[in-house]
């Protein structure tokens, strides 16, 4: 269980780090917080934790109860995730995945990390011991209310962080982390999602209580 966990949370954490090194779009989640960094001048690292703040705490009011053990359990998971994203974004930009590079290099690059990112969703949605306070309120929308659809709920998951993004570009003119690779994201994260529940570490199983 203890592998399944880092093998999510490292899949997932790299392949956010490499989508943010690239320029070419990140996860809308990513990017909202690689805007917020942007305009600010504040670590992305402090963007990522607040938004995982705010989504353990949307997940207490959906599910109904107070379950601490959840929380701190989720809270955890930011608190790593955030830090092995921004570890791993300079470690990737460090080795040369910048601008500089072709473009269509960067633009596979881009995809391979946000196929990361779903990924390692998908293992930690299923494993369901330590999750992103996101991917614990994806989960809990995708079974209380879209009866398993992970292609709706990650659709509407995105929508918030995406009208972060336009309104940092509104108020500053500027955006960062946008691009293509948002668009693949949006749209098709949610099918390799439910690709990767079939195909990666199969014998993890969803539990849904």
């Amino acid at each position: 269980m203890l592998f399944y966990f880092i093998a999510g949370l490292c899949i997932n954490a790299t392949g956010n780090g490499l989508t943010v090194a690239t320029n070419l779009g990140s996860a809308p989640w990513t990017a909202a917080a690689a805007n917020l960094s942007a305009a600010t001048h504040l670590p992305i690292d402090l963007f990522l934790f607040s938004f995982g703040f705010g989504a353990a705490i949307l997940v207490i009011l959906m599910v109904g109860k107070v379950q601490m053990s959840r929380f701190i359990k989720n809270m955890i998971f930011v608190f790593l995730f955030s830090v092995l994203v921004g570890f791993t974004t300079r470690i990737f930009i460090h080795l040369g995945v910048t601008e500089h590079i072709p473009y269509f290099v960067r633009l596979l690059l881009d995809f391979i990390g946000i196929s990361m990112i779903a990924t390692g969703i998908s293992i930690t949605q299923r494993l369901a011991v330590v999750l992103h306070p996101l991917d614990d309120w994806t989960n809990v929308m995708r079974f209380k209310y879209f009866h398993g659809n992970v292609v709706i709920a990650q659709t509407l998951n995105f929508a918030i962080p995406i009208l972060i993004s336009l309104t940092v570009w509104l108020i500053s003119g500027k955006l960062v982390a946008i691009n293509i690779g948002t668009i693949f994201s949006f749209l098709c994260q949610g099918y390799i999602i439910s690709q990767a529940d079939q195909h990666i570490f199969p014998k993890l199983v969803h539990k849904t209580k």
